[in-house]
């Protein structure tokens, strides 16, 4: 396998970026469905159910990323619907779980995280880079079907995502990664806020939104209510809620996720560098015994055939508008570097 990512360049109006997309990434679309289909360990009838629903609202909340959604599935020659679910995987997952690090260097306008999900994404995923009409270029590593994941933009903002749960979860609203993707089509962080804060309902995770004026905000999603927590200088979220500590599924479903927050609040505290080596080392780490920040595989206790891996790890210099991304753990796979300056 190749150790860099594929980069797919799209460009043009709504229509014009789906029909790329579908047209360019029909393989991976077809396999990355195909992969979530076994994922989502629910009825066919009531995925089909939810993500009609993620298709109303996201035509209600953005006309343009609908039309884009909709010339995709024509182009990859999917029923649109089934690209909605893909746009609502996090929803639709919110029992199988996984593992992700989420950091910030708040003053230093840096953030980045380890993606860490099932080994065939590896093979999967790639990089969108974005130029809409007006010239606003985005760059977001995703998988195919997904119009925006973690990323950044040509504004120095950008986001991360954790995945998280909570007992008696029922999705609706407009699609986290829909919602992803608005992030990285605004211009700053409060345009990304006033968008996406009348949203945030119906949905489970956290995203970190930062720019590279030091300006940050954390939002954990807790189905129907969100929290918002300020980000100190020095920043990590892993998978558990930092602000409602009775919501304990996530303690069950995340055996590691007070691990691996420990253990990088350990590291930033002895850290008195703030630079992009200084992330690079953390999101490595490969301490903190079968709880490691960095893994190669790892396994839950019900989960026997787990094959799941730290499948790449981003780290995004908002100030200077540089994208660092590995393919595979940053442990054994080199950082390439991706400028959005025009």
């Amino acid at each position: 396998m190749d150790q860099y990512f594929p980069v797919i360049k799209i460009q043009g109006t709504a229509e014009e970026r789906g029909r790329q997309q579908g047209t360019l990434l029909k393989e991976r679309i077809h396999k990355t469905l195909d992969f979530y289909k076994r994922q989502f360990l629910q009825p066919e009838e009531q995925i089909l159910r939810i993500a009609n629903q993620f298709r109303e609202s996201t035509k209600a909340f953005r006309e343009e990323l609908y039309t884009e959604i909709e010339a995709l599935a024509r182009a990859a020659e999917v029923d649109p619907v089934w690209i909605y679910a893909l746009n609502g995987r996090t929803e639709l997952l919110n029992l199988n779980p996984m593992e992700c690090t989420s950091l910030s260097f708040r003053r230093r306008g840096l953030i980045g995280q380890n993606w860490d999900w099932d080994s065939e994404a590896e093979e999967l995923a790639v990089i969108l880079d974005i130029q809409q009409e007006d010239g606003h270029r985005i760059m977001t590593m995703t998988e195919p079907g997904m119009i925006g994941k973690i990323g950044m933009n040509h504004c120095g903002l950008g986001v991360c995502l954790n995945f998280m749960t909570i007992e008696g979860y029922q999705p609706y609203g407009v699609p986290l990664h829909v919602l992803l993707r608005t992030i990285l089509d605004s211009k700053s962080l409060n345009e990304a806020l006033s968008l996406i804060k009348p949203h945030l309902t119906g949905k489970v995770g956290n995203i970190l939104i930062s720019d590279g004026n030091a300006k940050a905000e954390d939002i954990e999603l807790g189905g129907d209510e969100f929290f918002s927590i300020p980000v100190e200088d020095l920043f990590v979220h892993t998978n558990h809620f930092l602000t409602r500590v009775d919501y304990d599924l996530h303690l069950l479903l995340f055996p590691n996720t007070l691990g691996r927050y420990n253990r990088a609040k350990e590291l930033l505290s002895m850290t008195n560098d703030s630079s992009v080596e200084a992330m690079k080392v953390i999101l490595r780490d490969r301490g903190n015994g079968e709880y490691p920040i960095c893994r190669k595989r790892f396994s839950h206790p019900w989960l026997t055939d787990d094959t799941s891996i730290t499948v790449t790890s981003i780290i995004m210099d908002l100030k200077n508008l540089q994208f660092h991304i590995t393919r595979g753990n940053p442990f054994d796979n080199p950082f390439s570097v991706f400028s959005l300056r025009s």
